[in-house]
C-alpha cells in the first residue's frame, strides 16, 4: 500500500471502488455537507464501488444504506454489512444466529 500520491497512471485506473471512514472523513463536525454527499454521488455516477465503513450501529447503517449514494456499508466496527442486490436492501450479520 502507497500514498495516492506515488500512484502510476496506470494503477490509478484500475481502482474500482472506495471503502471510506464517515466520521470527519465524510462528514465534518458530525454532519454531511452538500459538498461530501454529492462526491458520493459523483463517485457512483462514475461507475466506482462505494462503501463506508463504521462503527455506527445498525439503524444508522440501514439509513445510509437506503438513501446514500452507495453500494453497502459494513457497521459496527465489522459486525455486520448491508447491500443492494439489484432490487432489494440485503442484510448479513457476522454471526447470522445473533
Amino acid at each position: 500500500m502507497k500514498p495516492l500520491a506515488q500512484a502510476t497512471p496506470d494503477e490509478l485506473a484500475a481502482v474500482r471502488g472506495v471503502f471510506t471512514d464517515i466520521d470527519e472523513t465524510v462528514s465534518t463536525r458530525g454532519r454531511i455537507t452538500s459538498r461530501a454527499y454529492d462526491a458520493l454521488w459523483r463517485l457512483h455516477d462514475a461507475g466506482f464501488k462505494v462503501v463506508p465503513v463504521t462503527g455506527r450501529s445498525a439503524g444508522w447503517c440501514d439509513h445510509i444504506a437506503r438513501f446514500w449514494p452507495v453500494d453497502a456499508v459494513v457497521g459496527e466496527n465489522g459486525g455486520f454489512y448491508f447491500y443492494h442486490d439489484g432490487t432489494r436492501l440485503k442484510r448479513r450479520f457476522l454471526h447470522d444466529d445473533a
